[in-house]
């Protein structure tokens, strides 16, 4: 039996984008094992279903925790919800958080002062979130460290619901979380920071909810924590393993949007996404039944040659062609602000260490479910500083 690709570690974070293209040259559906679903692998089979979201749904989310999230709904109560995120979370209303994530950011890359060599992952990365939405928000820093255990252990038993060893844990956080964004949600007072926009957001629609909040509030911190770390991993390994685009970038920093951009195509930790078929259909000539769950690759897209010209190289120019996002109706309503911290954290790092560089003694290993989570990265960069 063919090994799995999603088995495969690799010092590339590529690997797994190129192998599921090579699939999908030969078979646009393939059933993977491990993956325990199908998987659709070519660029245009991948971009229909993402399109479809009633066909393709998101609704095996409904469950508690996640049932009043707006990742769980679909039609008018999914459009309410998306109106009241883009009133806090649009481009336009990200941009202005902008200075605050760079403080963020310089605080975070400071810590490395002094050193010749870090695990940025360890030293650095997988706080950066954290520390960024603990400011935006406005919460108090004493929640810092806890909430990240609370965050990991909420996001590790969503990436795993069916184990049960997970699963007691994952409640107690989240209960926990719940409880303490609970005493921050104040719509007398909503403050000027971000957990002060979701509430007025949520008052301009005229139906304001204290548990809405609450839930978005969480919902922010989940969609935000490690997809974010995996994310600036990735686009630091793809510089750090591109040694030309990484001197363009160093040399002009009007470059580092273009390379983010490749970076979510060539290094995208959204491996794929799972989703329930709730009628029979067709995609790619393949039929698909009832209640049946499928598993969108868009690694395999990312690497698609009738797409994406020479899809190996690392393209500074090639700009936002990718899925890392998702794409149509749960398009990731963070994704100006995940540009935005990414960005802070690269410029901020280039401008410390102009010299950072791989540590050739400590390769990086890609492989999914890296740091216990569905999705593709590491757990370790090491870098000379």
């Amino acid at each position: 039996m063919t090994e799995s690709p999603f088995a495969v570690r690799s010092a590339s974070p590529a690997t797994l984008g190129r192998a599921l293209a090579a699939m999908g040259r030969d078979r646009p559906v393939v059933f993977d094992d491990l993956m325990a679903a199908p998987l659709v692998l070519r660029h245009k089979d991948v971009s229909a279903a993402l399109r479809d979201s009633t066909v393709f749904s998101t609704a095996f989310y409904g469950t508690p925790p996640m049932e009043t999230m707006m990742i769980a709904h679909n039609g008018p109560a999914h459009l309410r919800q998306r109106r009241i995120h883009n009133r806090f979370f649009s481009p336009v209303a990200s941009a202005r958080y902008t200075d605050r994530v760079r403080a963020v950011a310089g605080r975070a890359v400071s810590r490395l002062r002094g050193r010749t060599r870090a695990d940025l992952v360890d030293d650095m990365i997988a706080r950066y979130p954290m520390a960024v939405f603990v400011d935006l928000l406005g919460i108090p820093d004493d929640l810092g460290d806890r909430g990240l255990a609370l965050v990991r252990a909420i996001v590790t038993w969503l990436g795993s619901p069916m184990n049960e060893e997970l699963a007691e844990p994952g409640r107690t956080a989240f209960s926990e979380l719940r409880a303490h964004t609970e005493t921050l949600v104040d719509p007398a007072d909503p403050g000027d920071n971000l957990l002060g926009d979701v509430v007025r957001a949520h008052l301009a629609e005229g139906a304001f909810s204290a548990d809405e909040c609450v839930m978005a509030v969480i919902s922010l911190l989940l969609g935000g924590f490690e997809t974010t770390i995996q994310m600036l991993s990735g686009t630091l390994a793809s510089l750090l393993l591109n040694g030309r685009a990484l001197s363009a970038v160093r040399a002009d920093h009007d470059l580092i949007d273009g390379a983010i951009e490749e970076a979510f195509r060539w290094a995208n930790p959204s491996a794929g996404l799972y989703r329930l078929v709730t009628e029979d259909t067709e995609l790619a000539g393949t039929t698909f039944t009832q209640g049946s769950m499928v598993y969108l690759c868009i690694a395999g897209a990312h690497f698609d040659e009738t797409v994406h010209h020479d899809p190996d190289t690392f393209d500074l120019g090639r700009g936002a062609s990718h899925l890392g996002f998702g794409l149509g109706p749960h398009y990731c309503a963070g994704a100006p602000l995940a540009r935005i911290e990414v960005r802070a954290a690269v410029e901020t790092l280039l401008d410390e260490f102009p010299d950072l560089r791989l540590d050739p003694d400590d390769p990086p290993v890609f492989h999914y479910g890296a740091r216990g989570f569905v999705q593709h990265g590491t757990e370790k960069l090491s870098v000379l500083l």
